[in-house]
């Protein structure tokens, strides 16, 4: 988990709440594919960047759905450096 949090990074983007619920919602139900395809077609180009980029991340370092969906949910504290 450390080196998903270490190569997400931090920056100055903050993500909707609302949108990272629905994510961590998508992974724990439906899995990766459909967290995916549902952050293509519900968020802005900068959010869907983000969130996509932290997914396959999540993915290259096999974490399990509910792992990565930890991850989404905290995706505004890791990006702010407070994790």
């Amino acid at each position: 988990m450390d080196e998903v949090v270490r190569e997400i990074g931090t920056g100055p983007l903050c993500m909707d709440k609302a949108l990272l619920e629905e994510v961590r919602m998508a992974l724990l139900e439906k899995g990766f594919a459909a967290a995916e395809v549902m952050v293509s077609q519900r968020s802005g180009s900068d959010e869907q960047g983000e969130i996509s980029r932290a997914i396959a991340i999540c993915q290259k370092n096999k974490l399990s759905p509910e792992a990565a969906a930890k991850v989404i949910e905290s995706l505004n504290v890791i990006k702010s450096g407070k994790w």
